[in-house]
């Protein structure tokens, strides 16, 4: 969260600044709606597959509702399912694997990094070991 909230700080800079955010916690809903509209997809993970399905289906929702034309995110599995569900709506998506990843990436990060419009990592190390993916610098 705190990468993407340092992502919002730098929005001033955007060309258009978002028209959506999307969350998978309630709490960190109520920082994101001061910068505009915002959903909770709830949080999921591997080991508990009905729930995955279910953020799947809240965030394919979603989507469709919003029609985004670029989905920007410092990733996790339920983000993957919203740039997923993007992507196969015509969207753009650029991930930014988290800076935890030193050695590989996310397993999140690996699935989107195949379709993903801008793959970036804040390595230059990982950058230079796998196809597809860009340093450009650290966010935190």
């Amino acid at each position: 969260m705190n990468q993407l909230l340092k992502l919002l700080e730098a929005s001033g800079k955007w060309p258009q600044r978002p028209s959506f955010y999307v969350t998978t916690l309630p709490q960190l809903a109520e920082k994101l709606e001061n910068f505009g509209p915002t959903y909770v997809i709830g949080e999921c993970n591997r080991l508990h597959p009905l729930g995955t399905v279910s953020v799947f289906f809240k965030a394919f929702k979603m989507v469709v509702a919003e029609r985004p034309d670029v989905v920007v995110t410092t990733g996790s599995l339920p983000l993957a399912m919203v740039c997923l569900s993007a992507k196969l709506l015509g969207a753009r998506v650029v991930w930014i694997d988290s800076i935890a990843n030193v050695d590989k990436f996310s397993m999140s990060g690996s699935l989107v990094r195949h379709f993903a419009d801008l793959f970036l990592t804040q390595w230059p190390e990982l950058a230079k070991k796998y196809r597809n993916a860009e340093y450009v610098g650290t966010l935190l």
